[in-house]
């Protein structure tokens, strides 16, 4: 694709061209504001630094995703920055065999894949693990009570989800610190602009990632447990056509990534809007009901996956511009979540608002996020449990957020507050 040429063909000073030239899809400080700016007159817009059409209204959004015929989910978790030939031929070499699954392929076979993961991965497998995951919230704030300050995300929602993610993988040996590691890595290699010289040092660990997944399935066939991928190699019974194997590994890889890097960034976004604004803690520690509809509106507020991504299978149109088959889609979550046709005054946090649950931070149709009920369930806990324990928690003035640079991902790296129980 010329991407010069796109960029050519659209009129200098007009408010496409605008958005285009403003777009720094890497970077999370100002996003919110931009969108803002752009969404009324330039809806869709075409995105130099990466080559993709940005969308920005919610019901262009929306239509995409839950247009199967025409647009196709293949592209969602390849890298932005394609991978060197000898990484590839790295990796190639040394078994790395991930295929995409779930997040990453179409029907049919992403409905044989999710329906039979769905037999797992369902609310109330997850209600059985809601005991453990308060025990383990409830050890991380017990840890905090000798501190004046401390670091939200370094001494809870870092390792927090991970920990969830290894109930249901059956783990109990496990260093939720190396998991992390290993997933910030892959997001950095999908989602973010790593050098080329950053790619190859990080595909020795990518292949440690795997072969890690790769293992535990190995481990799971001579000695079952009750786990997810015990559940898988019985669903599978020996049968390629129902399971291979390597979709079986291929699950497990995916969900060491997707089931706890989202949680992480999730619990804080939510905890940082909450934080700024102490009237609303307040309001959570006076009345805890408030607190379901607070995680709705922390995931619509402020969206731990910012954007997501499609390939038009066919020539579109959207908005009122004229797509080409080929042409790479990245829809914007973060700014159709803040779209004033659905959401009154979206730019307000407001953790009584009325369809804070109408966002799309979990995505919608056949790819809506499996593990959705098991986040809302963390956050939740979270919430019960940190402003039982710290109601006067405040944040620590003046204090940088900082943002992973990728074009997804959304989440602070650091959260200093001052517990004050």
């Amino acid at each position: 694709m010329q991407t010069g040429s796109l960029l050519d063909s659209i009129p200098v000073g007009c408010p496409m061209h605008n958005a285009s030239m403003g777009h720094r899809p890497f970077e999370h400080e100002g996003m919110y504001r931009f969108f803002a700016e752009v969404r009324p007159e330039a809806p869709v817009f075409y995105s130099p630094e990466i080559d993709y059409w940005v969308l920005t209204r919610r019901e262009d959004v929306l239509s995409v995703i839950r247009d199967y015929d025409r647009f196709s989910a293949v592209i969602a978790t390849q890298p932005v920055c394609p991978w060197p030939d000898d990484m590839m031929a790295f990796l190639k070499e040394q078994n790395f065999t991930n295929e995409a699954v779930q997040v990453a392929c179409d029907r049919p076979r992403h409905t044989r894949i999710r329906d039979l993961a769905g037999g797992f991965l369902n609310m109330r497998r997850f209600q059985i693990y809601e005991p453990a995951i308060r025990k383990l919230v409830q050890g991380h704030i017990s840890r905090m009570q000798v501190k004046e300050t401390v670091d939200l995300v370094d001494a809870l929602t870092y390792e927090l989800p991970a920990q969830v993610v290894f109930l249901l993988l059956g783990e109990e040996s496990f260093d939720p610190r190396k998991i992390k590691s290993w997933g910030d890595l892959r997001i950095n290699l999908i989602w973010g602009r790593p050098s080329h010289e950053e790619q190859m040092d990080a595909a020795r660990d990518l292949l440690d990632f795997w072969h890690y997944a790769t293992d535990l399935v190995e481990q799971r066939k001579k000695y079952p447990r009750d786990d997810y991928p015990s559940f898988l190699l019985a669903t599978r019974n020996g049968d390629d056509s129902v399971l291979t194997e390597n979709e079986i590994k291929s699950l497990v890889f995916g969900l060491l990534l997707a089931g706890h890097e989202t949680t992480t960034n999730a619990a804080g976004n939510i905890l940082l809007e909450l934080l700024r604004r102490p009237q609303a803690w307040k309001a959570l520690v006076d009345d805890p009901t408030y607190i379901p509809n607070a995680v709705e509106e922390g995931l619509r507020y402020a969206s731990s996956v910012v954007a997501w991504r499609r390939l038009a299978k066919e020539d579109v149109e959207i908005g009122g511009v004229q797509i080409g088959k080929g042409s790479k889609l990245l829809l914007s979550l973060g700014s159709a979540n803040r779209d004033v046709s659905q959401f009154e005054d979206g730019e307000t946090f407001d953790i009584a608002r009325g369809n804070a649950r109408s966002h799309i931070a979990f995505g919608n149709g056949i790819h809506h996020c499996i593990g959705a009920p098991l986040a809302r369930l963390e956050l939740r806990i979270v919430l019960e449990e940190l402003t039982a324990a710290y109601p006067n928690m405040k944040l620590v003035e003046g204090e940088e957020i900082h943002f992973t640079a990728t074009i997804s991902f959304r989440g602070p790296d650091r959260l200093l507050v001052r517990p004050e129980g």
